[in-house]
């Protein structure tokens, strides 16, 4: 007997875009030189009933998905390993399975995202004391009080492929939120160039859903004249690792353009570290 799969039929617009991120770290999982293995994720593509096959042309999304992820991975790693006991909370989270991959034993983790997407997640993952599942928007101030915060405990906030989605209003009065009621804390998430947010049918997996990108930064100084506590303390280039894997790139001879292409576009995706304080 087939098992029947999990509907996706919720999934809707900057909703629907958690599944190009769990297809890039599913197929990626099943190369025998994957850059990052995810077995959970492989596990839960298995359950949804949903079309993975259009994004199957998307190379340049899954390999930028994937060396986005192991940047993101090896962050918070790092930072746990300097507080083994803090609080990670991830908003906008989908179907994100870091909690799986990098679980200490000791951390806090906390998942923050629409209604629809946590009702589908509560039926693929099991939440535990230290690891749970808030249903709210990330523009509704609702799950802030839903997070234990204890003053012994440092907070980490996480938000990966999320910003772009948001207006420069709304990403605002989100850090606005979380200075108020958080600072100090420290925030790791990836931002658009203003150019790449105005052309989202150029991109080869967000054109195929219904999404569209509304934001992105240029200069990122430009957070800290937001009078929200920001800092920005690093800004990590994921992009130019694009040029570590030449027999990736598509067409055959992309590779030999890497030195013009990967200063030309490393600013187009960047992640940034910051403190709101």
């Amino acid at each position: 007997m087939s098992q029947v799969k999990e509907s996706t039929a919720k999934l809707t617009g900057v909703a629907e875009t958690l599944t190009i991120t769990l297809y890039a770290r599913s197929v990626e999982t099943l190369r025998q030189d994957a850059i990052l293995k995810d077995e959970k994720a492989v596990e839960i593509a298995e359950k949804l009933d949903y079309d993975f096959e259009k994004y199957s042309q998307g190379w340049a999304s899954q390999l930028g998905c994937v060396i986005r992820a192991r940047v993101y991975d090896r962050a918070v790693s790092n930072f746990l390993q300097t507080h083994p006991t803090a609080i990670v909370v991830n908003l906008g989270a989908g179907l994100c399975t870091r909690f799986f991959r990098i679980d200490n034993g000791e951390v806090q983790w906390y998942e923050v995202d629409f209604p629809e997407v946590i009702e589908l997640k509560r039926k693929l993952v099991t939440p535990s004391d230290r690891y749970q599942l808030i249903s709210s928007s990330l523009l509704d101030a609702a799950w802030i009080s839903k997070i234990n915060r204890a003053e012994d405990r440092p907070v980490l906030m996480i938000m990966e492929g999320v910003s772009m989605y948001l207006t420069a209003s709304e990403v605002r009065t989100l850090f606005q939120q979380i200075h108020q009621q958080f600072s100090p804390v420290e925030m790791l998430f990836d931002v658009l160039s203003s150019k790449r947010a105005k052309n989202t049918q150029a991109h080869d997996t967000v054109s195929k859903t219904n999404a569209q990108f509304s934001w992105g930064i240029d200069n990122s100084q430009e957070l800290e004249t937001w009078n929200v506590g920001i800092r920005v303390k690093e800004e990590i280039y994921y992009l130019t690792e694009f040029a570590k894997y030449p027999h990736r790139l598509q067409p055959w001879w992309l590779k030999y353009l890497t030195p013009i292409l990967v200063p030309l576009y490393k600013k187009s995706g960047r992640i940034l570290r910051v403190e709101i304080a």
